[in-house]
């Protein structure tokens, strides 16, 4: 794996990515323009304390993102600290945003390789845990429709019909990786389909590194799912992260005592929103979020009252979390200059 692949995000990248996200927000400004009032309203209600314990759950997404990355990567390095495992977690958060979507695992293995883990175990590790996040939201969304689907079907029709759709794309993918990972017969079938590949010198460049990176995935994901225990908190720890990111839409809705929904009604309803949004598509996390609370949340709430929620689950979720994670980077870009050796006089 090329030096290439593991990078800072430019400046310039950095600027347009800003401004990009910059004009999906001043779209959806404009979408929930004719519900200011009630919007505004809303929010007004809400005490100082209530809006921390809001930003505080949502800013527990990316720490124990942090702690998942530092349960993975000391697999491979024992001495990686839970500083730079939460290092880590921010600079995923920050490149996820600035490079619209494409850039977060470049940035994390940036810092991995400064910190001494080869690219190749890197990128294996980090495919890993974006494996094991996938395989979380779809357990968790199942246990929760399992113990609630007769009262999901007395109450709605209009969620059900995007259900099947949304099982079979992210468990597709989902099955499609952990063979990828862990299968012999399918890792054979995914170097004999990079056979076809065209014959120039570009593409033949493509596949080796591609051959490369299947290998060291093959590898890391042995090595790392032979550790039943090690699993065992990463999986912890990832559906403890989704429980608190599924707990803000409850706390919103308390808070500007706007519905009579129970707590595990609403954990219910945010994993299917959660759930539905990976088959949507997005730009540097924005779209598919909002679509699918509106579509799953609307037949709970009023069109004012939904908007609400969202726009408060939002800024706790995405806004504060991004300008969290732009401190959150360039401190572990100075706790990478710390990691360095000293220069020889």
């Amino acid at each position: 794996m090329s030096q290439a692949a593991a990078q800072q995000p430019s400046r310039k990248k950095t600027v347009i990515s800003l401004l990009v996200l910059l004009a999906l927000t001043c779209i959806i400004v404009f979408i929930f323009k004719d519900h200011w009032a009630e919007i505004t309203t809303a929010l007004a209600q809400l005490s100082v304390w209530q809006v921390l314990a809001v930003l505080a759950v949502g800013l527990s997404y990316p720490l124990l993102e942090g702690c998942v990355a530092w349960v993975i990567v000391r697999s491979r390095l024992p001495q990686f600290t839970l500083r730079q495992g939460l290092d880590v977690g921010w600079c995923g958060t920050f490149g996820n945003v600035v490079t619209l979507g494409a850039g977060a695992v470049p940035v994390q293995l940036y810092y991995l390789h400064k910190a001494g883990l080869p690219l190749g175990p890197g990128a294996g590790l980090m495919t890993l845990e974006y494996v094991f996040h996938k395989s979380t939201v779809l357990l968790y969304a199942t246990v929760m429709l399992l113990l609630q689907h007769r009262w999901l079907a007395a109450n709605t029709t209009g969620v059900m019909r995007y259900l099947p759709m949304a099982y079979a794309v992210v468990a597709v993918i989902i099955v499609a990786l952990v063979l990828l990972c862990v299968s012999p017969l399918v890792q054979n079938l995914a170097r004999w389909l990079l056979g076809f590949l065209p014959k120039t010198e570009k593409w033949q460049q493509h596949r080796a590194d591609w051959l490369e990176q299947l290998e060291v995935l093959g590898t890391e994901s042995r090595r790392l799912l032979a550790d039943k225990p090690r699993c065992l908190k990463i999986f912890a720890l990832q559906a403890l992260k989704l429980f608190g990111l599924f707990c803000l839409p409850y706390l919103c809705i308390r808070f500007m005592g706007l519905s009579p929904l129970g707590f595990w009604q609403v954990q219910l309803l945010t994993s299917l929103m959660l759930f539905v949004s990976n088959a949507l598509p997005n730009v540097a996390g924005m779209g598919s979020i909002e679509t699918a609370f509106l579509l799953v949340f609307g037949s709970f709430l009023e069109q004012g009252e939904v908007m609400s929620v969202l726009m408060l689950y939002r800024i706790a979720s995405y806004y504060v979390v991004f300008a969290a994670s732009a401190v959150g980077f360039f401190i572990a870009q100075r706790h990478l200059v710390q990691m360095e050796p000293p220069k020889e006089a």
